[in-house]
């Protein structure tokens, strides 16, 4: 009898020590490394990968030894491990493979700019109206922003409430000429100069395309300075 129990903790031992540890978070891992391999900006960022309705498959997969292999099996090529996902795992161990499905939350963290104060329509955005928060970005469109300098001393296209996250869409570059002020407008062709006045029909920047009302005429010319434009004709 004695030997018997002690047959039975060497068998108890060994499945302990060659158990599956943690199969939560070697799914997690997993989950992660697939992640930034398909986004590989985000590696180093915060992901956090939550599980649900999952007890019942990992403790099935603590049968398994520590040398079962693990993947995310790719069903498609534009599959998003993001958000909320049902994510197949390929689950491998010797000449046994099946597969496992689990669902999770993915979400990325990343320090991006926000707005501090509320910043109006039309407003110049100064660096006191930003700062920097941690926000999920898994799935924001790409174009937000990581530093406050990148927005600083633009102009907001909308309002822009307190706390929002800032989009490329929102803001503009401050324009050094303002639909509806006036421009001096010279037009120039084979043999002729001709000076004038005129009005700003849109917002221009130096060295981009100004559209321009002369007298009864609508001219394209380019803005070369904060209040001339110059029009060629061909």
């Amino acid at each position: 009898m004695k030997n018997v129990i002690v047959a039975f903790l060497v068998v108890i031992l060994s499945f302990s020590v060659s158990a599956l540890n943690n199969p939560e978070g070697k799914i997690a891992q997993v989950i992660e490394n697939y992640v930034t391999a398909k986004y590989p900006a985000w590696s180093g960022l915060d992901i956090r990968v939550t599980f649900k309705y999952a007890d019942k498959l990992f403790e099935q997969l603590s049968g398994y030894n520590e040398e079962v292999g693990l993947e995310v099996v790719e069903v498609y090529k534009d599959f998003k491990p993001v958000g909320n996902v049902i994510f197949p795992i390929r689950v491998t161990a010797g000449d046994e493979s099946r597969k496992v499905f689990v669902r999770a939350s993915v979400e990325v963290f990343k320090e991006i700019v926000v707005v501090k104060n509320k910043i109006d329509r039309a407003s110049r955005i100064e660096a006191k109206d930003l700062t920097l928060a941690e926000r999920d970005v898994a799935m924001l469109p790409q174009k937000y922003y990581s530093q406050i300098d990148q927005i600083a001393n633009s102009e907001a296209k909308t309002t822009i409430s307190q706390n929002s996250t800032i989009f490329e869409w929102m803001i503009k570059q401050i324009p050094v000429v303002r639909r509806g002020d006036e421009v001096a407008v010279v037009v120039s062709g084979p043999n002729l100069l001709v000076k004038s006045k005129g009005v700003a029909l849109m917002d221009g920047y130096i060295n981009k395309e100004l559209r321009v009302k002369v007298n009864k005429n609508t001219l394209d010319g380019v803005l070369v300075s904060k209040d001339e434009v110059e029009v060629t004709l061909k």
